[in-house]
């Protein structure tokens, strides 16, 4: 008996044991789809231009109250948690996204330049015995329309490493707490009830990287949504934008990942517009493409835009960018975003913005709200950015 008790107690204390990958500077992300340009797969050009993800029905946002478990020890978080079955009644409430100690779950930490888990680091280790987790659990209803679509989980920013699993199956793990984490969870969910657990640790090797001047606090800092986006879609694109030599004329080239994830050859056509400020369409090209099953390519589209309005901190001119996908007439997928001409350049030891000197006035900027720690609304980031622009501050060091 004794024997079959040290055995349970020894297992039980290996499980327990904080997980490698957090203290490993090789593992960064386990599954974690590559990093993008940020865009919405939008089914109607209609949507794309008012640009309001929510108003798509492929798009479902997991906003709102989770079921929450916080300790302040690894050794003590619950371990089958992400199972379909675990009962998570006596759990608490959280709203996500929020930073758990402006909630009441451990304590916010201010400092400058040392770390706050350690008066004698030694990277890329964390202290054993104190490293708070969170356990969070959420349900969520998978539309039977979604069905032969490539579902993907969107998280904008988890502070500082978090493991995923959906309906008790691992997904992956992603650290980088400012950067979103996406995984493509098609395998993991079915029509109707499904459910999504992340364990969440406040510090990993990651934390080494963010010692900054500012309050140290964790948890989902950033929206929390699901997209179920086409097989053939758009997976990424790149617009390089400079001017010419004689800063007059603008130079587009347009670099659009493509992906065709279904069984069979593809032929569509890619349609690309450039829109002015004034409504007015200065570029419309359509171009036929055609891609084998389970593939990707890359696109480049080429236009010189003459007497382009330039982009500049004292005249900000942004042009509409439409990409969009169609078979015939009917609309595949179709994004929209914000581009501007501009050639930023070091010239003689002096920083030149369209061959004009920069004298910079800068700022170093990080996300806090005096109520909400490090959840941020637009209304206060438009505030931010007015007050910045009354002082006549024309550069942003983003942290």
């Amino acid at each position: 008996m004794l024997k079959k008790l040290l055995s349970s107690t020894f297992w039980a204390m290996l499980f327990a044991q904080t997980p490698t990958e957090i203290e490993d500077p090789s593992i960064v992300e386990i599954n974690k789809l590559p990093p993008r340009a940020t865009f919405f797969n939008f089914e109607s050009k209609a949507l794309a231009k008012i640009g309001n993800e929510p108003q798509s029905k492929y798009y479902q946002s997991l906003n709102g109250t989770w079921k929450f478990n916080w300790v302040r020890d690894p050794a003590d978080r619950p371990l089958d948690f992400f199972k379909s079955n675990y009962d998570d009644s006596g759990w608490d409430n959280i709203s996500v996204p929020a930073n758990w100690e402006i909630n009441g779950f451990g304590v916010p930490i201010y400092l400058n330049h040392p770390y706050e888990f350690s008066y004698n680091p030694d990277p890329p280790n964390i202290p054993d015995g104190y490293n708070p987790v969170g356990s969070y659990r959420k349900e969520f209803f998978m539309p039977a329309p979604w069905v032969g679509r490539r579902i993907v989980i969107h998280f904008g920013a988890v502070k500082s490493a978090f493991f995923i699993w959906v309906n008790g199956q691992k997904v992956g793990y992603s650290q980088g707490s400012k950067l979103p984490a996406e995984f493509d969870i098609t395998e993991f969910v079915k029509t109707g009830k499904n459910g999504v657990a992340l364990e969440v640790y406040r510090w990993s090797d990651g934390s080494y990287l963010e010692c900054q001047d500012f309050w140290r606090i964790s948890g989902i800092e950033r929206d929390v949504y699901l997209a179920a986006e086409p097989k053939i879609r758009i997976a990424d694109f790149w617009a390089k934008t400079p001017l010419d030599d004689q800063f007059k004329h603008g130079e587009l080239q347009l670099d659009i990942d493509l992906v065709n994830d279904s069984k069979e050859d593809q032929n569509f056509t890619v349609h690309t517009e450039l829109i002015q400020s004034n409504g007015r369409r200065i570029f419309n090209k359509s171009d036929r493409i055609s891609i084998t099953a389970n593939s990707s390519l890359n696109h480049i589209v080429k236009k010189m835009i003459r007497y382009v309005d330039q982009w500049s901190a004292e005249n900000p001119n942004l042009y509409t960018l439409n990409i969009t996908l169609k078979n015939g007439y009917d609309v595949i997928t179709t994004i929209t975003n914000k581009i501007g001409f501009r050639t930023i350049e070091v010239s003689g030891g002096q920083l030149l913005v369209n061959g004009q000197a920069i004298l910079i006035k800068g700022v170093n900027r990080h996300e806090h709200d005096p109520k909400t720690g490090h959840v941020i609304s637009r209304e206060l980031m438009k505030k931010d950015i007015q007050l910045m622009k009354e002082f006549n501050i024309n550069t942003v060091r983003n942290s």
